[in-house]
């Protein structure tokens, strides 16, 4: 289901875009791929009481924006019920959002992981006005965590925004959605759960694996989110996680 307004809903949930966001409408990725990855659907599947009662929202973190709205002040965070924001006037897939576009230059120059950030900034901005009690993001390419994760941190909000982090490849993402699923009926339930930054543990040799292919040195802020903590640091936070 697809939501029309945003008046009734406590929580927002930021999920990847996907392919379909040149039709304007992620709910319909499976149009473009046969692969079963459409996370907008599984999180619609998984949190359909909270849905049905419009008390959950979606919104995706959305570099298309940038393209679209190249000087717009919404920024690239898209909520469900403005999808048409990043239409492709063409009809054609935007592209997946590669790493090769963020990676520093020989010079050191993260100018693509700096617009989005700051966008991103705009974005998170604008949904702070609207009041939400719980912000879950769950997003999976590289540049789009490392600039949300930067923008978060430059709001202020790291202690407040939870942050799940996941390896960049598409096939984790139904997995993720399910294992971030009972945080957000817990949040619905009124409790408040400790924002930062959280690797899912049943994820984390995956994290670990990518993490290592990744050689570029970054610079600051994007360098303070690119690193991991161990598997126990990892285990512990979400054992604290589940218990509040």
């Amino acid at each position: 289901m697809q939501l029309k307004s945003l008046e009734n809903t406590q929580l927002l949930v930021i999920l990847p875009c996907n392919a379909a966001a040149c039709i304007g409408n992620y709910f319909r990725a499976e149009v473009y791929t046969q692969k079963g990855w459409n996370t907008w659907k599984e999180a619609d599947t998984c949190l359909r009481d909270l849905r049905i009662k419009e008390m959950v929202a979606f919104a995706a973190v959305d570099s298309s924006t940038l393209e679209t709205e190249p000087t717009g002040s919404k920024g690239a965070i898209v909520f469900e019920t403005e999808m048409d924001r990043v239409k492709n006037p063409t009809g054609k897939d935007w592209g997946a959002p590669n790493w090769r576009w963020f990676r520093p230059t020989a010079a050191g120059s993260c100018e693509y992981l700096e617009t989005l950030t700051e966008s991103l900034v705009k974005g998170i901005r604008r949904v702070e006005k609207i009041g939400f009690t719980q912000v879950f993001a769950l997003v999976n390419p590289r540049g789009y965590f490392l600039s949300l994760a930067a923008a978060v941190d430059k709001c202020g909000l790291l202690n407040k925004w939870i942050l799940f982090r996941v390896p960049s490849h598409p096939r984790h993402l139904l997995s993720a959605v399910r294992q971030m699923t009972p945080f957000v009926f817990a949040a619905s339930d009124g409790k408040k759960l400790k924002g930062g930054i959280y690797p899912i543990p049943d994820l984390y040799p995956f994290l670990q694996k990518e993490n290592k292919a990744y050689k570029d040195f970054l610079p600051k802020p994007w360098q303070n989110y690119s690193g991991l903590p161990s598997i126990d640091e990892v285990k512990a936070q979400w054992q604290a996680l589940k218990r509040r």
